[in-house]
């Protein structure tokens, strides 16, 4: 056992001296580079943390995406090309509520944002012409076109006469606190004929603030939908849609005079419908509107109106856009009238006589 013992401490105490040993060992220099020496400080190569494909293929094309068409955006495109491509206008308004826009801080390129939005949603990717909002500024007088950005329906027939306006879609932006979400703001649309003043689409959202790009482009892509689905509705001619041929007359000599001219058109082939919108006259002119119901363009039923009363002078057409016929009399019109008599024999055999009679009393055109 003692063997053991002194074994163990001779090999232990050999360990301990060679490793004294070896930390006597001299320390070897290293020579260093100097800065001029550019061989000796060459950049070296190495991977990077995620191979190329990783990141994806370069992005081509439109990097800001396509156009995503909304839910009714075909059915409303279809239907506005049914309807003769009318004249659109988008207008926003500031409405007039209890809180105001400085209130939540908004200013008038928060409005603007709102209104290019619904510009480019109705515009639907370039297939409806929309007219620039800012003619209306420079075309109406101020006075006129405050009026218009208060909201004053008389306005309309301005917009239809120096810009040919067929449709007025307005929405006004009033901040509100009484949204179910707290502070927002309330976009109320509504789009109007400007010959008949008559509400074509109605609808409204609240748009959460802040005014943010995302915000804007979400609720009024929400209220352009709507806004195409009740237009798609009534342009399309369903069962349901009440959509009729606004006939205006001008420049008679009298209302006796308007109501002829009504007389004919009762009797133009394709007319359901002839519908007194209001006569008025004076001294010197006189002007009537009518609504009919007459399955057909604006440019059809004047050729046939033109047929029936037998003229080729006299009555003139203006305007024929959308489902609007402006006639204007211009001179003299002899009427030329027609009567059918029947005659039935015991042989059963049925013989028909025309007869022409000139009308002695011609509709007349409003003196100069």
């Amino acid at each position: 056992m003692k063997s053991f013992r002194i074994l163990g401490s001779t090999v232990a105490a050999l360990a301990l001296s060679g490793l004294l040993a070896g930390c006597q060992q001299p320390l070897q220099n290293v020579a260093i580079p100097s800065p001029q020496d550019q061989a000796a400080y060459q950049p070296q190569p190495y991977s990077k943390p995620l191979p190329p494909d990783a990141y994806g293929a370069p992005v081509t094309g439109n990097p800001y995406g396509t156009h995503v068409a909304l839910p009714d955006e075909a059915a409303y495109v279809q239907a506005y090309q049914a309807q003769r491509d009318p004249r659109i206008m988008v207008e926003v308004l500031l409405g007039q509520g209890g809180a105001t826009a400085a209130t939540f801080h908004l200013g008038n390129e928060d409005f603007d944002a709102i209104q290019i939005s619904m510009i480019e949603y109705l515009n639907a990717n370039g297939q409806v012409d929309i007219q620039d909002p800012s003619m209306a500024q420079k075309v109406l007088a101020r006075e006129s076109f405050l009026r218009l950005q208060n909201g004053d329906p008389k306005v309309l027939p301005l917009l239809k006469h120096q810009l040919k306006t067929d449709v007025l879609i307005e929405i006004q932006a009033a901040p509100t606190q009484q949204a179910s979400f707290g502070n927002a703001v309330r976009l109320l649309a509504q789009a109007v004929s400007t010959t008949d003043a008559r509400v074509l689409a109605a609808t409204y959202v609240d748009m959460p603030l802040p005014a943010s790009k995302t915000n804007i482009n979400m609720y009024t892509g929400y209220l352009a939908d709507k806004v195409m689905q009740k237009l798609a509705a009534i342009w399309g001619g369903g069962a349901a849609a009440y959509n009729p041929l606004i006939v205006r007359i001008y420049n008679a000599a009298s209302i006796d005079d308007v109501l002829a001219i009504k007389h004919f058109v009762q009797k133009v082939p394709g007319v359901r419908l002839v519908i007194d919108r209001g006569m008025t006259g004076s001294s010197s002119t006189a002007y009537g509107r009518l609504a009919i119901e007459y399955n057909g363009a604006p440019d059809d039923f004047y050729s046939a109106l033109k047929q029936e009363i037998g003229v080729s002078r006299g009555l003139k057409a203006v305007d024929l856009q959308n489902n609007t016929v402006d006639l204007q009399i211009t001179g003299p019109m002899v009427l030329r009238t027609t009567r059918i008599k029947t005659t039935t024999r015991i042989q059963t055999q049925t013989t028909q006589t025309q007869v022409k009679t000139v009308n002695e009393t011609p509709i007349q055109p409003a003196p100069q």
